[in-house]
């Protein structure tokens, strides 16, 4: 079965979709335990391969950001969980951060490869500064340089953003029909991100991390019933009013129990009015609705886009209104407070599959984390 990914408006990748049927053997099982993987990240003592980018400014050592101080770092790795880097030889811990010795064979950026002047075909979109270009890449060069740090966290070192709340009064048929083990059918409806464009599965690398669409579904299907169906009818490059013109057809027609919208991204680069680009999300739900009275949904408010890039707009201005939808039959998932408070800790580079506008395998299992915190207690 073969899906396809359009990412950036710019490219279109074909690239196999991974059954999560209860006895198949999926690629990651390989690589890495995804009861662990989606242990929510606020409520964990030890971190599992929270991804990180070394950069290099000026004469200094390269060096990325840990989110939570570590009491033990347990092992540094490659994106692709092949390669464990060595304490002292490779890094070396220092307040918070991961720094590169002198003598280290662990790739790195330096700031001047990430925003600089003069385009480069194939690998450099505009920036927000007149004259420069961020860099971009759709095929792994921003993960081949990416580390997955497993860390013991101290136990003093919280996260302090915004937490998702289970959603028993928002969301009561969904979960009456999960409790109960009572078939359930989910649609995802959104845009690249939610396609899953640049997880390393659709990059067909390792450690092939599923799509956090599909991750959702393996969290409810461990936790509830295999009962739980799902389509995935989203499209790269796609903005809310696509979404509100093709909802009859795409999205009504699958007679869905769960809609999972997520707009935003590309409606904040195009500058699309939050008035508008809210009417737009309620005309989605309301035509839903119109086919099937009783379906819900979780709106999400999207991740943030690369600041130096131009592609980050007015995405923040989404927040207040899309979070006004909350009453019975939807519910709100906040990446972006979430997105914006790691990136108080983190830089982009870290969570970044494209260097633009896309989650890397690390702000999926987020993505992941936070939607399947509203359905399961």
């Amino acid at each position: 079965m073969y899906r396809i990914i359009a990412a950036v408006g710019l490219m279109i990748l074909t690239v196999p979709q991974l059954s999560l049927a209860q006895n198949d053997h999926p690629a990651w099982e390989a690589y890495v335990n995804m009861n662990d993987f989606l242990q929510p990240f606020w409520k964990a003592d030890t971190i599992y391969s929270e991804a990180v980018q070394p950069i290099k400014e000026g004469d200094k050592n390269p060096e990325a950001q840990l989110l939570f101080k570590a009491k033990k770092i347990l092992s540094v790795r490659d994106t692709y969980l092949q390669k464990t880097y060595k304490k002292n030889k490779d890094w070396k811990y220092k307040n918070g951060k991961l720094v590169l010795t002198r003598r280290t064979t662990i790739p790195y950026f330096t700031t001047e490869e990430l925003l600089f002047s003069g385009k480069k075909e194939g690998t450099s979109l505009q920036a927000k500064k007149d004259g420069y270009y961020v860099l971009f890449s759709e095929s792994g060069l921003l993960q081949s340089r990416q580390l997955a740090v497993t860390y013991v966290k101290e136990k003093e070192s919280n996260w302090k953003g915004p937490l998702p709340a289970y959603a028993e009064k928002l969301l009561p048929a969904t979960l009456d029909k999960l409790k109960s083990g009572r078939p359930l059918k989910v649609v995802f409806y959104g845009n690249s991100i939610e396609t899953g464009a640049n997880s390393s599965v659709t990059l067909n690398q390792p450690p092939f991390l599923p799509t956090w669409p599909e991750m959702i579904m393996y969290n409810l299907r461990r936790y509830y019933t295999q009962s739980i169906a799902f389509k995935n009818v989203s499209k790269g490059g796609m903005a809310a009013r696509w979404g509100l013109d093709n909802a009859p057809s795409l999205v009504s027609s699958e007679n869905p129990d769960l809609v999972i919208i997520g707009f935003g991204m590309n409606d904040g680069t195009g500058k699309v009015a939050p008035e508008i680009f809210i009417e737009q999300i309620k005309g989605i739900i309301g035509t839903v609705r119109q086919a099937n009275p009783s379906c819900e949904f979780i709106v999400i408010a999207t991740m943030l886009a690369n600041p130096e890039a131009v592609h980050s707009q007015i995405q923040q201005e989404y927040l207040k209104p899309v979070l006004g939808l909350a009453s019975e039959g939807v519910a709100v998932a906040d990446m972006t407070s979430i997105h914006g408070e790691l990136l108080r800790h983190k830089a982009y580079q870290d969570m970044t599959g494209n260097n633009i506008n896309h989650p890397n395998d690390y702000l999926a299992r987020w993505y992941a984390q936070v939607i399947s915190a509203l359905l399961i207690r």
